[in-house]
């Protein structure tokens, strides 16, 4: 195998998690790599999409940031030309227990925070989702339903928003009840809109589930894959870095191995035949 005279970074994530934490991440690479590098977004998709070309069949890129839903599809296709990087982040939450994980908050308007005490209290109420096959804003919600015997019956309304932070504006502007929010892309919301912290509450949280993968294509030399997961599992030793990571709710890199994503997994498969039916907002 052989290494790219330039390190190729995508991300397909930056419409939720901010292009900055992507952005720190070609930097460090750069420099523990002694690469130039370059980033490509895609904000239209979390993931490629089934109906086109993946940028690892197209040798586009080098390491790209997905949702893991996209990766099982890619992986469940038998795609030769990815593999999972045995590193992912640990992003703070309360109960996040220092795992690579994330959660779906369930958020209301906190005009309505005293109506809406606990999960229940939902029932019969206008629901914003991002996506369908969204694991945060749809299959968990799902989930959740199913194992406390309901089903989408459960919402009185429900509106497809098309994006995380489009439910947050139709939960700020009391055009839905409650929507089910990217744990990481609430916080990172938060952070940059702290106006909005004491009008947007959170009745619960769903999870967890396995946070998004880092995926290599595999032409990359085993000596370059090697050095970017060890660079990625020592950079909050570096206090500099450590820093910087700490600014985007990043606590560390960990390793993983295919098994994390056994969570979504069994959650798809409790899910079979369910589905929210909904207005297109």
């Amino acid at each position: 195998m052989s290494s790219p005279k330039k390190l190729r970074l995508m991300t397909y994530l930056s419409s939720g998690i901010p292009i900055q934490v992507f952005e720190l991440l070609l930097h460090y690479l750069e420099e523990v790599t002694g690469m130039e590098g370059y980033l490509i977004t895609e904000s239209r998709w979390s993931g490629p999409p089934a109906e086109r070309g993946d940028p690892f069949i197209d040798d586009i890129a080098d390491v790209v940031f997905m949702c893991s839903s996209a990766y099982l599809r890619l992986k469940h296709d038998k795609n030769e030309y990815m593999e999972l990087c045995p590193v992912a982040p640990v992003h703070r939450h309360e109960k996040g227990g220092g795992e690579p994980v994330y959660f779906s908050d369930l958020v209301v308007n906190s005009s309505k925070k005293s109506v809406y005490g606990n999960f229940v209290d939902l029932k019969g109420q206008t629901f914003a989702f991002n996506d369908p096959i969204s694991l945060s804003g749809s299959l968990v919600v799902l989930g959740h339903l199913k194992k406390n015997g309901y089903n989408s019956s459960f919402f009185g309304n429900m509106l497809h928003s098309g994006s995380h932070l489009k439910s947050i504006k139709m939960i700020l502007d009391n055009k839905a009840d409650v929507a089910a929010i990217d744990s990481n892309v609430l916080k990172f919301y938060l952070q940059q809109n702290p106006q909005d912290e004491e009008n947007l509450s959170t009745v619960t949280s769903l999870g967890p589930m396995p946070i998004y993968p880092i995926v290599f294509n595999s032409r990359l030399s085993a000596n370059l894959k090697k050095k970017i997961s060890e660079a990625l599992l020592g950079m909050h030793k570096l206090p500099e870095w450590q820093a910087l990571l700490e600014e985007w709710n990043i606590e560390r890199y960990t390793k993983i191995d295919d098994s994390l994503y056994d969570l979504e997994t069994s959650l798809m498969d409790l899910c079979k035949g369910l589905s929210l039916s909904s207005v297109y907002y």
